[in-house]
C-alpha cells in the first residue's frame, strides 16, 4: 500500500498475480535470472472501426502493425494486418494480453498463434525467442530520400499524395507506397504529412498500394460514408489508421 503524509494509508495498492510471482521465483532459483519470451511484433488495439474494416464481428485480439525482420513472427509467417486472437491456446481479448502471454512462454518453445487474416482464422506455429534488454530501439528513424518533384492534386478525402520514388523505397526498405504531401480536407484521423500509406484495408481484405491510380480506384469503389483503414509507415514504425470525413466535408473529386 501507499503511505500518505498524514501517517495513514491512501487505500491504493499494487499486486502481482501469484502465478507470475511464483514463475519469477522459480526462474531466479534455477537460472539466477528471469527469462521472458518475445516473437518480434509491434501491435496495436483493435478498435471498432478497425474491426469493421477487417471484417471482424467485434473488436478483439492484437493487431500486428509491423514485424521484426527475420524475427520469430516473420519466420513463422505472421504478417502486418494479422489479428492475433489466441496464443498458446489462450484468448487474446485485447492488445495488452499478448505481451503477457508471450512473455510468460519459455524461450525456445513452439506455440500456436491463431490469427484473423482475410476474413478467416488460421493457426501459425511460432518459436518464441528470448527477450533481451539490449534490443535496438524501434523508435529510431531513418531518412527516406528526397521529396518527389511533382505533387498531384488532392483526392476526394482531401489528401495530397505522391508515389514513393525508387530512392525512397530503398532507404525505407519497402516495395511501394504513397507519401502524404498535404492534408487539405476535413479528414479525421491521426494521419500526418510525411506518412507513407502502404496498404488499404476494405471488406476484410488488405491491398498494398503503390500508384495514385490504384489508390483512387479503391476510393471510388467505396461508400462515401464508410471510413477507410490504411496501413501507414511513420519513420521505422507501422500502424493502422482509420480515415473518416465529416458529413458534407468530402473534397471534390
Amino acid at each position: 500500500q501507499i503511505y500518505s503524509r498524514n501517517g495513514g494509508f491512501m487505500g491504493l495498492s499494487f499486486a502481482i498475480p501469484i502465478d507470475v510471482a511464483m514463475d519469477i521465483q522459480s526462474q531466479l532459483r534455477v537460472n539466477g535470472r528471469v527469462q521472458r519470451g518475445r516473437i518480434g511484433v509491434v501491435i496495436q488495439e483493435v478498435t471498432k472501426e478497425l474491426a469493421d474494416s477487417f471484417g471482424m464481428k467485434r473488436p478483439e485480439g492484437a493487431l500486428v502493425s509491423s514485424v521484426e525482420p527475420r524475427g520469430p513472427a516473420e519466420v513463422a509467417g505472421i504478417v502486418p494486418g494479422d489479428v492475433i486472437l489466441r496464443f498458446d491456446g489462450k484468448p487474446v481479448e485485447g492488445s495488452g494480453d499478448l505481451p503477457r502471454l508471450v512473455g510468460g512462454t519459455r524461450p525456445g518453445a513452439s506455440s500456436i498463434a491463431q490469427v484473423w487474416r482475410n476474413g478467416a482464422t488460421r493457426d501459425i506455429a511460432v518459436t518464441v525467442a528470448e527477450l533481451n534488454d539490449d534490443l535496438a530501439d524501434p523508435r529510431r528513424s531513418r531518412r527516406g530520400g528526397g521529396a518527389p518533384e511533382a505533387v498531384p492534386q488532392s483526392n476526394r478525402l482531401g489528401l495530397v499524395l505522391s508515389e514513393v520514388t525508387p530512392q525512397q523505397r530503398r532507404g525505407m526498405q519497402i516495395d511501394g507506397g504513397l507519401r502524404v504531401e498535404n492534408i487539405t480536407g476535413g479528414v479525421r484521423s491521426d494521419l500526418r504529412i510525411g506518412d507513407v500509406i502502404l496498404a488499404v484495408i476494405a471488406r476484410g481484405k488488405q491491398t498494398p498500394v503503390s500508384t495514385l491510380d490504384q489508390f483512387n480506384g479503391i476510393l471510388s469503389s467505396m461508400e462515401p460514408k464508410l471510413g477507410l483503414t490504411v496501413l501507414v509507415r511513420r519513420g521505422t514504425n507501422q500502424t493502422f489508421l482509420t480515415l473518416r470525413v465529416p458529413n458534407g466535408q468530402e473534397a471534390d473529386k
